[in-house]
Order: structure tokens, then sequence, then C-alpha cells
């Protein structure tokens, strides 16, 4: 079966998927290893945007520049070299290309190799065009072939590059650009010399003007695979696997791919993830796999983010989730894989209004490097065993807060009543019981075993809230990556009423995330004015506007909330008519003895 077709039979879809994706990337990249030599320049520029920075003098950085002056005008030659950096920056002094020359003069005098590398940068337009220097690449090899002389790290890779590119009207050289990466590789520890390695194996592997040759790729591949590089383990993989039939080693294919994977290689973990999928050269475990695509596609892999999305949607190693399906979609489809718009409209008709926009918050608010989540949804590490035991796992989580020292604590419907088996709270020995719900207005009551030692205060007037009035929230959100100790969040009541003039909500301004479902909004005196419901924020945000609005969230007001306690006879505490305002500090300190993370476990 086609990928394009998007029909599900998964060897055919994947194999498509590797073939056409990866291969244009890794598997036969002669007619694109410029763009790969490319990436590498882009990456040195990234790690080095000021490479002088990086020239043995960090101890200065933190001096006043009356100190550095001092030093250099003294003949310290890495102050002098700190001097240049600091005009050329404009760090605490006004930028002075001219200044800066002179003093990198000194230094490379007084013996500061680096000092040449960072006139080199000027002349060659290293990091752009630089005002009142005129762009002289004679001088520039001039300064960095100095450098190299005194095994300055950077000089001999942007030599390596300058000939290897043909760079601002030098000719291109490739047997130079070689000797030059070659000459990088020797220094031990610079900063560019697993990229120099893995250049000089690009070189040799797809013939860059020069004969092609294999085996004297794989021989600089594997010095940079032994310093640790991922990359050179995947290109390894790449010529054990699909090389020539004489390089060609299955053995070694494996623990290369699998080398890269451990290393963080996301096309590797992608492939790899494959191999267990399909039980090619190693028994099929679709958990396995499930995790190695995750942890690409969580590196920014489009094909794994859309293999994540097809996973999800038929629960492959993973619990179905048609959210999580909608979020990873959306984010290979901005990745630029092509089949993905066709699968994203497919869901974007059929999801709920609800599904999609918790699906568009999730893939707008993703950091590189990090898996999708939900707090209220299916674990995507669940494996076939544990299921197959019937042991329960945690689905989600949100906060609770005791109003009674009895035991009795109010969170969201929505965080205890989608399909629990059992309710749990953190720090509590025992199962909670659901004592009643209240769907309409998003509030649940909690008989909770045991006694406690604290409990919440209920506003005794909560309908003179007013708009602008101070409050902060008080919750666990996100607790698998923010503190365990509880996350404060300051706003204000930017409405009294919800969406569509709702009167059973108030609007809030304090941010708030999956898991801050049921925490208590606090006015200054410490008093509960409304109960957090990230359900009801996503749901009406949505059928208004179609997506979910930023710093725009909800709560069930204190109205609403002391009218339940009133009509399940709870005996809460009120603040008192001469209580006073808090620091938010002391605020903190008090929620924390009465709000805990509640559990939902299926």
């Amino acid at each position: 079966m086609l990928v394009n077709e998007i029909v599900f039979g998964i060897n055919s879809r994947r194999l498509r998927v590797l073939l056409t994706f990866v291969s244009a990337m890794a598997l036969g990249l002669s007619a694109c290893s410029d763009q790969t030599a490319s990436k590498v320049s882009q990456d040195a520029s990234a790690l080095n945007s000021t490479s002088e920075t990086s020239q043995k003098v960090p101890s200065y950085f933190d001096m006043p520049i009356e100190v550095v002056t001092k030093m250099a005008d003294g003949g310290d030659a890495a102050a002098q070299h700190q001097l240049g950096i600091r005009f050329r920056n404009g760090t605490g002094v006004a930028v002075d290309v001219k200044k800066a020359l002179v003093w990198y003069q000194r230094a490379a005098q007084a013996g500061q190799g680096g000092a040449y590398v960072s006139m080199g940068n000027i002349y060659s337009n290293q990091f752009g065009v630089v005002e009142g220097v005129a762009l002289d690449m004679a001088k520039a090899i001039e300064l960095y072939e100095k450098a190299a002389a005194r095994n300055e790290e950077w000089a001999s890779f942007y030599l390596g590059n300058i000939y290897f590119y043909g760079d601002k009207g030098v000719p291109k050289d490739v047997n130079k650009a070689v000797a030059w990466f070659a000459k990088e590789a020797t220094i031990k520890g610079a900063t560019m010399q697993k990229a120099s390695l893995q250049m000089l194996g690009d070189i040799y592997r797809f013939g860059q003007d020069v004969p092609k040759d294999e085996f004297r790729a794989i021989e600089w591949y594997a010095k940079a695979a032994d310093l640790g590089h991922a990359e050179a383990h995947f290109s390894l993989w790449a010529i054990y696997a699909r090389g020539a039939k004489d390089v060609r080693d299955a053995p070694k294919a494996r623990s290369s791919l699998e080398k890269a994977a451990e290393l963080g290689n996301e096309k590797a973990q992608f492939l790899l993830g494959g191999l267990y999928a399909d039980g090619e050269g190693r028994p099929r475990d679709d958990s396995k796999a499930a995790k190695l695509i995750e942890q690409s596609a969580a590196a920014g892999f489009a094909p794994a983010q859309f293999e994540m999305s097809y996973r999800f949607a038929y629960g492959n190693g993973v619990e179905k989730d048609l959210v999580l399906s909608y979020a990873w979609v959306n984010l290979a489809a901005a990745a630029g894989f092509k089949d993905a718009p066709k699968y994203l409209d497919r869901l974007e008709k059929n999801l709920p209004t609800l599904a999609k926009a918790e699906g568009q918050r999730l893939s707008s608010n993703w950091q590189k490097g990090v898996a999708l989540k939900r707090e209220n949804a299916p674990s995507v590490t669940k494996s076939s065993a544990e299921r197959a035991s019937g042991a329960l796992t945690k689905y989600g989580t949100g906060t609770a807060f005791f109003v009674t020292k009895s035991g009795l604590a109010i969170t969201n419907n929505h965080v205890v009543n989608g399909g629990c088996k059992e309710v749990r709270m953190t720090g509590r020995e025992g199962v909670v019981k659901v004592a009643t719900t209240d769907p309409v207005n998003d509030l649940a009551l909690l008989q909770v075993p045991g006694t406690v030692d604290a409990a919440a205060a209920i506003n005794s007037d909560p309908a003179k809230l007013r708009q602008g009035d101070d409050i902060v929230v008080f919750g666990f959100p996100l607790t698998a990556m923010l503190s365990s100790g509880g996350n404060l969040t300051p706003g204000i009541v930017s409405a009294v009423t919800g969406l569509d003039n709702n009167s059973n909500q108030i609007q809030i301004t304090a941010p708030i995330q999956p898991g801050s479902s049921g925490s208590p909004v606090l006015n200054r005196k410490g008093e509960v004015v409304g109960v957090v419901s990230m359900k009801l924020s996503d749901s009406k945000m949505a059928k208004a506007t179609g997506s979910v609005g930023q710093n725009v969230n909800f709560a069930v007001s204190g109205q609403t909330l002391k009218a339940f306690l009133d009509a399940q006879k709870v005996e809460y505490a009120t603040g008192g008519f001469v209580s006073f305002n808090r620091s938010t500090a002391d605020l903190a300190d008090e929620a924390k003895k009465w709000t805990a993370v509640v559990e939902c476990w299926k």
C-alpha cells in the first residue's frame, strides 16, 4: 500500500516512508551533499556565533571593562584579546571594529593565536558584513593560516570551508579543503574536531570532486564515531547497510544504527524503531518501537512525527488517542512532510471541536526535544504486557483541595469521571471515593480516607468579587516536568463572568497548564474564590473562536462552588471579617497545606 494513500498497512507504509524521505537525507546523498556540508557550516556558526568568544579567554568575561583595559595595557595577551572581543561585539562599550582590530593585533603579536582567528572572521565576513572593513579573503586566509600554524581551533575548519565551497571568490579546491579539515581533526578536543571528521567522511563517501572511496570514508567516520559523534555512527550504518557490495556488513550496520540511536540521532531512532515494529533482524516489539520513534519525533524528525500520528490513531504500541494523533500530524505538516496535510485534513473533518482545540494547543506549545503529552490522557509508555495483565495505569492528573478536615476535597468532574477505575491522591493511603459530581459546572466532591490537618477557607461573599481583583492559582500542573511541590501563578480577574456571560464562571489571567484542573483560585486573603477548569476553558474557547486563546483562562465561580458545597451540606470554613491581605509567598505556604495531586487510574 502506498504512503500517499494514507491507508494503513504498516510494513509497506513504513517502507515507503523510509525509502522516500530518509534515503533522500542519508542513503543517497550525492545530489545534495553540499547541503550536508552547509549544515555543518551553519552548526559551526551557531556554536561559535562570535568565534572569538571561545578562544581560551572565558575568565575575563565577568571582569569590569576598566579592569580588562588595565590588564591589556599592561601587556596581558588574553586581556587584549578579550578587549578586542568587547569592541567587536559592543559588550560594555560602543562597537568599534577598528579598535577591536588594534587589540586583536596586539594580542596576536603577544602570542594569542585565537586573535588571528578573530581577525580572520572580520576580514572574511564570517558572521556577516562588517561595517567599515572591506572583505579581504586573501588577508583572512593569511590570518587563519597563522592561527592554524599554532594549532588554534576553528582556523583549519574555516579554511576547509573556504576551499570546499569556493567561498567569496576563492577558487574551490577540495584537495586543500581535505587537508585543512584533516588538520582540524587532529586537534584533540577542538570544538569542530568531530564535524571535520564527518566532513571528510562525506567528501569521500559521495565523491565530492575526489574519487568516491567508501573504505576511506569509513576510516574518517570511524574516528568521529570513536569520539561519540552520533551522525558518524549513522553514516557508518548507511555505508554498511546500503553501500557497495564489498563494504556491506550486516552486523556492523546493526551495531552502528543502535549506537547512533543511543546517542540521539533522530534518523537512526526512527529507522531502528521501524525494525522493531516489523521484526526485522530482531524480535518484534511495538512498545520499544513506539519509544524510539517518539524520541525521533520529539527531536523534530517529520517522518517520525507522522508515524506517531498513525500510531496514536490506531493504538500501535501506544494507547489510542486521536488528540495526540492530531497534534503529531500537525507538527509533521508544519515541518513539510508531504503526506501529512492529507491526513490532517481527514482528522480535521472528523474530530470534535474540543479535541481539535486541545491538539492545536499541544502542537502550538510543543518544544523541540520534548514528546507531546496529555496530562489527562493515556500514557505512551504502557506496554502490551501491562495491558494484557490488567494492571492499572495512571492516565492523568489534576489538583484537589480539602474543604474539611474530615477529608472532603474539591476537584473538577472531568478529572475523576473520565472512565477512571480508581481515583488516588498522592501522599494518601487508599482509594479516593467520588462522593458526588456536578457535570454541568465541572465540580466533584471527593472523600479521601482519613483526616487532614488543614483545609481551605471559602470566601463568604464571592458575589463581591470585582473585575481587576488580584488572584493567585495554586496547583500541580505538568507534574512530570514542573515542581512536585506545587506551582503558584498570580493574575487578576479579567471578567466576573465566562464566555457568553456565563455567571457560573469567572475569567482569569493566571497562566494555567494541564494538571491545573481543580486548582483553587485564591484572593489576596487566601480565600477560595474559584476553581480552575481546564476542560471548560478549552470547550468554550473552541466554540467561540475555533482555537484556544493565550492567557484567557476560566474557573468555576466562587458562588457556584459555594452553592455546590451547601447543596451537599458540607460544613466548610469561611474567611473571617478581620482577615488581612497576605504576601504571595505566604499564600503559597498556606495553600501547600491543603492542596494535593489527584490521579485517575484505569
